[in-house]
């Protein structure tokens, strides 16, 4: 039993400190949002209103082998042209790269594989190639949209929000099972409301993500070379992605159906307690 309540001591500890620390940070941004440019001193807030607020987009970078700047003096016409595309495009690459006529400038992307000590060490690796492109990045966007402001808004301060809830709760919870380790009907409430906040978070951040996919669907990025004609070429896109996580769902869930296995227990012990 001593071992129970020193643990349940060290968790409330625990779980009193980050509702505490979780209050400090929501005042420190609620001021901070009341700053026009969100500086203050030495101090400064990366998310504002006044400088936009953060979202996850899918990442896709254009990784071209190689690009060729041709030009034809006599024709003057000039142009470029990389092989990464599809197989018709290819195919005009290769065409480019054969004509004898054209006065080409080669750029050959490459890589280098370094250890520890900064050593080139690409020799020893047969192949090293990249299998997928996609990855995630946050994007920080500062609309005009007020609605869309205010969305973004909701969504910087939504995990803070359900962590100041959820340690909250976890206080009170461990709070109460120091003073009697046993079933109860408030306990079970408050592991109830745990786990339904985790899929209400979840729920909301799925539903803005939605919202942002509605007012922008890319970000392109171009690199423009004013020697060439149409000199413009794509290196990297961003999307908007939808946010959602099957785990913090599937414990949340896990929460739910847990207290009322232990409502179950409590009613149980109810009913022995009254038999005896």
């Amino acid at each position: 039993m001593k071992t129970n309540n020193r643990l349940i001591t060290v968790l409330y500890v625990i779980s009193r400190l980050s509702f505490r620390f979780s209050q400090l940070i929501l005042l420190f941004a609620i001021i901070f949002e009341c700053i026009p440019n969100g500086t203050l001193g030495s101090w400064n807030s990366t998310m504002h209103h006044s400088k936009g607020y953060s979202i996850t987009t899918q990442l896709q970078l254009d990784i071209p082998d190689t690009l060729i700047t041709y030009k034809n003096e006599q024709l003057k016409i000039n142009g470029s042209v990389s092989n990464f595309y599809s197989k018709e495009h290819n195919n005009y690459f290769n065409k480019i790269k054969n004509d004898s006529t054209l006065k080409k400038k080669y750029q050959i992307n490459t890589f280098e594989v370094r250890d520890q000590k900064y050593i080139d060490v690409k020799k020893e690796f047969k192949n090293i190639k990249i299998q997928n492109t996609n990855s995630t990045a946050d994007v920080i966007i500062n609309p005009k949209d007020y609605f869309l402001k205010a969305v973004l808004i909701i969504k910087s301060y939504l995990t803070l929000i359900l962590v100041l809830f959820v340690s909250y709760q976890c206080m009170r919870l461990f709070e109460q099972l120091r003073t009697n380790f046993a079933f109860d009907i408030l306990l079970n409430e408050r592991i109830k409301k745990i786990g339904y906040s985790f899929i209400m978070f979840q729920v909301a951040n799925l539903i803005i993500s939605y919202i942002i996919t509605q007012y922008f669907s890319n970000i392109d990025y171009f690199h423009y070379t004013d020697l060439i004609s149409n000199g413009k070429f794509h290196f990297m896109n961003l999307k908007p992605v939808l946010e959602y996580n099957l785990q913090i769902i599937f414990l949340g869930l896990c929460l739910v159906v847990l207290s009322k296995l232990l409502n179950h227990g409590y009613n149980l012990q109810n009913e022995n307690d009254l038999t005896i």
